[in-house]
């Protein structure tokens, strides 16, 4: 089984409400998404109905809900392969929705 307490992942916000939490994954991704309950990132599972997921640059930055603590935004630093799923993933479920996507750069 897969426990947060192995994994380096720094918190950027703790305590926070899920509305917090998107808008903390929205201001700290390149892009974002809103993934339904049950996906998981490293083989954690994502608790509730709608989970803010963002990437920047080899970041993955996602809600995580820890029982009877409550909602934090997390990042793991440095996941290019687990990135790659993810993004692999999200653009085949038309349950995803895109919540921010990657600025264009300079023409």
């Amino acid at each position: 089984m897969v426990c947060i307490s192995e994994m380096d992942y720094e918190i950027l916000l703790k305590n926070a409400t899920p509305k917090e939490c998107e808008k903390t994954v929205i201001a700290n991704s390149e892009e974002a998404y809103l993934v339904p309950g049950g996906y998981k990132v490293k083989g954690l599972s994502l608790l509730g109905k709608a989970i803010p997921v963002g990437f920047s640059g080899n970041d993955i930055i996602f809600q995580y809900t820890k029982p009877c603590l409550g909602f934090f935004v997390l990042r793991l630093r440095n996941e290019i392969e687990e990135l790659k799923i993810l993004k692999a993933q999200y653009s085949k479920d038309k349950n995803v929705k895109k919540l921010k996507s990657k600025a264009a750069g300079p023409p």
